[in-house]
């Protein structure tokens, strides 16, 4: 899937790829997506968590290894 903005938190510890997507998300216009990818052991399981609390909605999730993409759609 093709995501509208990409980042790239591998090798990066939580919440440092919380922050950025944070940044990221607050930047966007309602329905815009970004991909964040990262391997940090709580990655997704933040990611997620940061979902549910804005009300932003997961489109997709590919594990790769220990890597995850997750697209994410601004809804709010």
């Amino acid at each position: 899937m093709h995501a509208d903005k990409e980042i790239n938190v591998l090798g990066k510890a939580c919440p440092m790829p919380l922050i950025a997507l944070a940044k990221e998300v607050r930047a966007m216009q309602q329905g815009q997506t970004v991909r964040i990818t990262g391997n940090d052991p709580i990655f997704e399981e933040s990611i997620v968590e940061f979902c549910r609390e804005g009300c932003h909605e997961i489109v997709e999730t590919t594990r790769e290894g220990k890597t995850v993409s997750i697209v994410i759609k601004k809804t709010g």
